[in-house]
């Protein structure tokens, strides 16, 4: 079995490793910005992203409130 791949009716592909490792990435930027975003799933981090710049501070998706 082939590592980091997922298999298909078609053969063997990345795309859903190549999904999450840029998913995960977005989630590490978040985070790096003081940014915490509810989950991993990009329309949450999109949303607290969102919600942080809106209000010019970092948010918190565990206690859906702003950091000070």
């Amino acid at each position: 079995m082939f590592m980091g791949v997922s298999p298909t009716k078609n053969g063997w592909d990345q795309d859903a490793v190549k999904r999450d490792e840029k998913e995960l990435a977005s989630y590490r930027s978040a985070i790096a910005q003081g940014i915490e975003p509810r989950s991993t799933r990009n329309k949450d981090i999109d949303a607290a992203v969102a919600i942080s710049n809106d209000a010019g501070k970092a948010f918190d998706g565990i206690s859906m409130t702003l950091k000070n």
